[in-house]
């Protein structure tokens, strides 16, 4: 599918599919291609622990995400589960890197439905668990 700037591989959307509808997967990781004008799968597994997510996103390389964000309901008794849209552009990145990602964001974002929160972060403490969470009592 292309849309704007960049073609969103179909892997893309399979594998959004399978974090949203299956326990197989809770999260992916995507990559874009400045040179290859194209959105693709990085990564995508099964974390224990958010700190895992947290270690993809390095201070020098952009990247989207889909997470299957768990967290404790108000009363306490149960978990609940939430899908987030991550678009991380780290200050470090290069200027290039940074424009073609921002640019391409919401082609990848519109081809994926049902996402509750888009969180664009540049920032480590802005993904940080607690930070994502009280995005959530925002709205």
């Amino acid at each position: 599918m292309t849309r704007g700037f960049a073609t969103i591989k179909p892997e893309c959307e399979e594998t959004f599919d399978a974090v949203k509808e299956t326990d197989a997967l809770n999260f992916v990781i995507y990559e874009a291609s400045a040179n290859g004008k194209t959105i693709s799968v990085a990564e995508s597994g099964k974390y224990q622990n958010y700190e895992e997510v947290l270690s993809h996103f390095k201070d020098d390389a952009p990247r989207y995400a889909v997470v299957d964000f768990t967290y404790d309901s108000p009363t306490g008794d149960a978990l609940r589960h939430k899908l987030v849209f991550i678009t991380w552009v780290p200050d470090a990145a290069s200027v290039h890197d940074k424009s073609f990602y921002t640019s391409n964001k919401d082609h990848l974002y519109r081809s994926l439905e049902d996402i509750s929160l888009h969180v664009q972060a540049s920032k480590q403490a802005e993904l940080a668990h607690a930070a994502i969470l009280g995005k959530f009592k925002v709205l």
